[in-house]
């Protein structure tokens, strides 16, 4: 558990410290700066390892530290502009409608913060010290999970961070082109230095952590811009704080998308209110426009998803408020918006490129996950309270729905239009994803689509709405209380004055009790897909084994990529040819021996290509991952099937098994096969 906490310190300050320096060197006051820390971190490193792979840097803690100062560098010349005479006219500082948040103000909000990502990061990481085989060094079960590990040891070693550049470590043979948004594991590689953690270690707690504070910080944020709508800066801190600790209580947000593996799109989806909000206060305040691309970019380059939410909050705001209360006028108003929105896509360019170029094999709008026999009653009920797969065994939770009708209309008295219409925009578009709604299904399933109009997604999404919302509703009863509490005769003004303090107090520690009360069930969800279903004790016992042996480190192990046999590569380093689930364009020499592995030493074209790739062993550890993966290969009638059964029951001239347990087996290449004849 200590190597849990210390990631999540580590993770904590990686993630806002950097962004948050360049957020107030960018002219942002310090309490924005901190909130939009995490989203411009993550542009200086999507921006810098797009760079340094072009040019040939590496990126590791020391090029990482190069990136932030040039930034610093830039946001200096960049704040030195607006200061001329000839600029400051352009990006004047606004009038201030009523005080700034000061320090003393931000308590709250930074109490319920705290509150929110203990929470999250005990209720993630202790069912694996305490309960999971091999602790924090246990496999997730989920397709996306080894992925997300391999990347993680894979930048490390080869240095090479960059979103285009992919491919080359999900095919071995061909580095064929793959666009995968990579800024999250990016930003994870650099903590091994720091936190001592191996790769898969890191990759448990690493996920949790970063969703510690990304998740508090988007819906405070949210929670914050609703609560200007009727408070004052102070008293909106209030709200936030709130919202900042209850959102831990949400299943949706941190906990399902950390079993189910999706972790960078929820990190992007949760910064995304925090961009869009920075992006609406760019409109009265120009100063900011730079700081608010930089977060958008940060936001997309972590999963263009965040793009999604971020773009329809600004629109509803602009379309319900922006309009018809402009700050400088419509046109002009507009104009900052076209400014910071052609800066966001210079920023992004890689992320649209990259997009681009793999749209062939990411058809988003055509995923279908909807459900027999779910009416549309229940589909929407589902959507908007936290009841699509896999919470429908613990929906309804009635504490929270309860919270979420109060703080909706909490947000109807605030006359916070945009925020209710953003909530119902995406439990239409969640509901859809679950059952179809006519007439609607093809607009709604646009938007679902860069969510892959999948449920949990999209669930995750109406949860940071209703969290926010929630979040105002006991924000604004401690308000009430601490207001009836300070107005009584009876206490003196030294006691009045500390009325507001204890009551947050108390209201921060009823929510910290209720994360008490909902860690069985919230720490089952977070830690569901760790039983060693396909990757067990047995698989690491192999792994370990196999990378003891003198001659595994520099050769290659064909292993079967359906079996998830890649999660070699992260525990122990040693090469596989498939290190994820799938491999993108394929080689012939890599198909031919995947399907002809039982020929090996019968087969003098196999037996060069074994000799030419290097490989010196094969590892066997059946069920593969779907169900059509296994059994007889049966391609007339459409059976894929398993191409390592024929080995399994019937060995190969050409390989020795030299390894066995449970179901896995390792076998090593015969030295007759490096010895050809004639």
């Amino acid at each position: 558990m200590m190597l849990g906490a210390w990631v999540t310190v580590v993770t904590a300050l990686m993630l806002v410290v950097p962004g948050a320096v360049v957020g107030r060197r960018m002219l942002l006051p310090w309490p924005v700066a901190i909130a939009a820390g995490p989203p411009i971190t993550f542009a200086v490193v999507s921006v810098f390892t797009v760079t340094y792979s072009a040019i040939g840097f590496e990126w590791n803690i020391v090029t990482a530290l190069l990136a932030l100062v040039i930034t610093l560098l830039f946001a200096w010349a960049y704040a030195a502009v607006l200061a001329t005479r000839r600029f400051a006219g352009l990006a004047p500082q606004p009038a201030a409608d009523d005080p700034p948040l000061r320090w003393r103000s931000t308590l709250p909000l930074i109490a319920g913060a705290g509150v929110g990502a203990i929470i999250i990061a005990v209720t993630c990481i202790r069912p694996l010290v305490k309960t999971a085989f091999a602790g924090l060094g246990n496999i997730s079960q989920v397709w996306d999970s080894l992925w997300h590990a391999s990347s993680l040891r894979w930048i490390d070693e080869t240095g090479v961070g960059s979103a285009l550049r992919m491919g080359e470590l999900m095919n071995y043979d061909t580095h064929g082109f793959n666009y995968y948004p990579n800024t999250w594991h990016a930003l994870g590689a650099i903590l091994f230095p720091l936190t001592g953690a191996d790769p898969v270690e890191l990759y448990n707690t690493y996920s949790p952590a970063v969703l510690a504070i990304t998740v508090p910080f988007g819906v405070a944020s949210l929670a914050y811009w609703f609560a200007r709508h009727r408070f004052d800066t102070t008293r909106s801190a209030v709200l936030a704080g709130a919202a900042a600790a209850v959102s831990a209580l949400f299943p949706s947000l941190p906990y399902v998308e950390v079993q189910l593996t999706s972790v960078p799109n929820a990190v992007g989806v949760s910064m995304a209110p925090i961009a869009a909000i920075l992006v609406i206060s760019a409109v009265r305040d120009r100063r900011r426009v730079l700081a608010a691309a930089a977060a958008m970019s940060g936001v997309t380059a972590t999963h263009p998803s965040g793009l999604i939410l971020a773009g329809v909050i600004v629109v509803l705001w602009l379309l319900l408020e922006g309009l018809w209360r402009p700050a400088y006028g419509r046109l002009r108003d507009l104009a900052t918006l076209a400014v910071t929105g052609v800066v966001t896509v210079v920023g992004i360019a890689p992320v649209v490129y990259g997009t681009i170029k793999v749209a062939d094999t990411n058809e988003l709008p055509f995923f279908d996950f909807r459900e027999e026999g779910v009416g549309v009653l229940s589909g929407l009920a589902q959507a908007a309270f936290n009841g699509t797969i896999p919470l429908e065994k613990h929906y309804p939770i009635w504490a929270l729905i309860v919270l979420t009708v109060l703080g909706l209309a909490v947000l109807a008295w605030m006359r916070c239009w945009a925020g209710l219409v953003g909530w119902l925009v995406f439990v239409l578009v969640t509901a859809n994803s679950v059952v179809s709604l006519g007439v609607l299904s093809y607009p709604l399933g646009a938007i679902g689509g860069y969510f892959y109009n999948s449920p949990h997604r999209l669930t995750f999404v109406v949860a940071m709405f209703s969290a926010a919302a929630a979040g105002c509703a006991l924000g604004a009863a401690a308000l009430a209380v601490a207001g009836w509490v300070g107005g009584r005769d009876r206490w003196s003004p030294g006691l009045r004055r500390w009325a507001l303090p204890a009551v947050v107090a108390v209201l921060l520690a009823l929510i910290a009790a209720a994360g008490v009360i909902r860690y069985p069930a919230d720490a089952q969800i977070a830690s569901k897909e760790r039983g060693g279903k396909y990757i067990g004790p047995d698989d690491l016992a192999a792994y370990h084994w196999l990378a003891e042996q003198p001659d595994a480190q520099d050769v290659l192990v064909l292993n079967n990529l359906d079996q998830g046999t890649g999660w070699l590569y992260p525990v122990t380093g040693v090469t596989p040819m498939f290190p994820f689930y799938r491999a993108n364009d394929f080689s012939q020499r890599q198909r031919d021996l995947f399907w002809g592995v039982s020929e090996i030493g019968a087969d003098p074209y196999l037996d060069g290509i074994v000799r030419d790739m290097n490989v010196h062993y094969v590892i066997d550890s059946p069920p593969s991952y779907w169900e059509f993966q296994n059994g007889v290969p049966d391609p007339e009638n459409g059976v894929q099937g398993d191409p390592f059964l024929a080995l399994r029951e019937n060995g190969a001239p050409g390989l020795t098994e030299v390894f066995r347990q449970g179901n896995v087996t390792i076998y090593r290449v015969n030295e007759r096969v490096y010895t050809p004849t004639g």
